[in-house]
């Protein structure tokens, strides 16, 4: 029973990490982000995508100026883009 807890846990944690990732504007999270819009290769998905890229874009540059919340926004943004994948 402690083992399935845990493995459900586990689960849980590793599923939910890039959304708190995006969250957390940093250059690794905007990476990943990116990767991620760019692994979108569904031709139905093109909106969808180009979305997310403008959403990243968006976040390298309010991390360049210094500006976390408005970073984080965007990332939380092309992070829901790109759940539809």
């Amino acid at each position: 029973m402690f083992k399935t807890i845990f493995a459900a846990t586990a689960l849980v944690a590793s599923l939910s990490a890039p959304a708190l990732a995006a969250g957390a504007c940093d250059d690794a999270s905007v990476m990943k982000t990116e990767e991620m819009a760019k692994g979108m290769t569904d031709p139905m998905k093109k909106d969808a995508m180009m979305m997310a890229m403008k959403e990243v874009d968006s976040a390298k540059m309010a991390m360049k100026d210094g500006k976390t919340d408005e970073c984080s926004m965007h990332l939380d943004n092309a992070m829901k883009a790109t759940e539809g994948k």
